[in-house]
Order: C-alpha cells, then sequence, then structure tokens
C-alpha cells in the first residue's frame, strides 16, 4: 500500500501535507552537562503560612480545658449544675439530623 503525500478531506480540496522531516527537533534552551546543577525550588503560599501557623497555635491549646472542667465538677458537688431539658433534646435533634446527611 502507498501512503500519498498529500490526503484530500471529504473532497474539500485543501490537503494536509504529510512529507516526513528527518531534522531532529530543536529544543528551547541546551544544558549543559559541565555546568553547576540547579537545585529544585519550592514556593509556599500565603495562605500555606497562614494555615501552618493555625496548626501551631492549635498544637498550643490544652487538650482538656482544666478550668471548664473544675468549673463544671464544683457546680455537680455542689448541686448547682441544672440543664435545661430542651437544650438536651436539641443538641440530641441536632446530632441525629447531622448524622443522617452524613
Amino acid at each position: 500500500m502507498k501512503i500519498p503525500d498529500r490526503y484530500e478531506i471529504g473532497g474539500i480540496g485543501a490537503g494536509i501535507n504529510l512529507q516526513r522531516s528527518d531534522k531532529p527537533k530543536e529544543r528551547d534552551s541546551v544544558e549543559s552537562i559541565d555546568g553547576p546543577p540547579k537545585g529544585d525550588q519550592i514556593t509556599v503560599s500565603s495562605g500555606a503560612k497562614e494555615i501552618a501557623r493555625l496548626q501551631v497555635d492549635v498544637s498550643k491549646i490544652p487538650e482538656i480545658r482544666t478550668d471548664v472542667v473544675n468549673r463544671l465538677q464544683h457546680s455537680i458537688n455542689s448541686n448547682t449544675y441544672n440543664v435545661k431539658g430542651e437544650a438536651v433534646a436539641g443538641k440530641l435533634l441536632k446530632e441525629v439530623l447531622i448524622d443522617s446527611f452524613i
């Protein structure tokens, strides 16, 4: 089978040149083998820097807030800790709704 140098597409009359070039493609830049190696570079966005800073700040917050625990423990021990039933029911319903969507 012989492949012609020009191929007509759909009888339009304009052809596509299929001639092969044996010349190697030129590169935009040539690197020297003897030159100093270029190091990799990394750029961190300001948003990423802010996230890193916030992570450090959050890591400094204690996992157990002893001041809140001590206050609640004192309220429970002195029988002054009162919770409204509506507040408990509301929190339970909220959790159920959130869990049902997830």
